[in-house]
């Protein structure tokens, strides 16, 4: 289940942490990747922790890499 889009989900994203996160996402001020989908920054895959994010266990989710894939299904 895709998590919302909200301010809640987004205060408790991880995703500026993670080491695929790059100078462009934080430029942009980009997160919430599982909800909002891919970056445009075309970031390398250096590693990945949404597994450890309080979003991605809340929502049940299975994927990684929400940054470089798309949001998670629906």
């Amino acid at each position: 289940m895709r998590p919302g889009d909200d301010e809640r989900n987004a205060g408790r994203c991880l995703c500026p942490g993670c080491p695929t996160y790059d100078d462009c996402m934080t430029g942009n001020g980009e997160r919430l990747f599982c909800a909002r989908g891919k970056t445009d920054c075309g970031p390398w895959a250096k590693g990945c922790i949404c597994g450890e994010c309080p979003v991605w266990s809340e929502f049940g989710l299975a994927g990684y890499y929400f940054c470089v894939e798309g949001a998670a299904g629906p």
